[in-house]
């Protein structure tokens, strides 16, 4: 049995959810919150084996959330379920240590799956808002080209270079040659700190 923390802030959404995944025989909405607070709180005196977050709340958000879990060190795992209008913060939530994130009219069939996905330590990218934030302009950057931009928003969704290239049209040798000048021009170590520079410095 997989229990959840379903965290809401929308009374008829939260309900309506943990109504649809109770009716799953291997899932269970044990705790349910309707902002970040309340969720940290049931996070302290229970035990979850997932967190199902939305970002815009009260009192505490999603990012909020998130930032709470990495200063306590809470391992718990995170999917994000979201919309297309919170595409301004899903990037720092999956730096932040979010697993993956589905859109709020996601199939209860997909969403089941997502949620196994990630309990079995799977990163869960959506194709729909993946797309939608690959479309986006980046920041101006005078060092990167408009392909290596794109590979860098892709790096900070998480995703491997057999993925960015499937999503570029590329072949994988092409895209560790981007990565590598992705970190040449950016003078980091690593993929990681690429992310990282980049989101100091508003590039995604």
């Amino acid at each position: 049995m997989i229990n959840c923390l379903l965290v809401e802030d929308q009374t008829l959404v939260r309900l309506g959810l943990a109504n649809l995944l109770n009716l799953d025989e291997n899932i269970c909405i044990k705790g349910q919150a309707e902002d970040g607070i309340q969720a940290l709180e049931l996070l302290a005196s229970q035990q979850f084996d997932i967190i199902l977050l939305d970002m815009r709340m009260p009192n505490l958000d999603g990012l909020g959330v998130l930032n709470a879990l990495r200063t306590n060190a809470i391992p718990t795992p995170v999917l994000i379920i979201t919309t297309f209008e919170d595409c301004d913060v899903l990037v720092k939530a999956i730096n932040l240590g979010a697993r993956g994130y589905v859109l709020k009219n996601i199939e209860l069939e997909a969403l089941i799956d997502a949620i196994q996905q990630v309990i079995a330590g799977k990163k869960v990218l959506q194709s729909a808002l993946t797309t939608y934030l690959l479309d986006q302009q980046l920041a101006p950057q005078e060092k990167l080209t408009e392909k290596e931009q794109a590979v860098l928003r892709c790096l900070s969704l998480g995703m491997s270079n057999k993925i960015i290239a499937n999503t570029l049209h590329n072949s994988e040798g092409t895209i560790r040659n981007h990565v590598s000048q992705i970190l040449a021009k950016l003078e980091v170590k690593d993929r990681t700190q690429a992310v990282i520079k980049a989101i100091n410095q508003n590039l995604i």
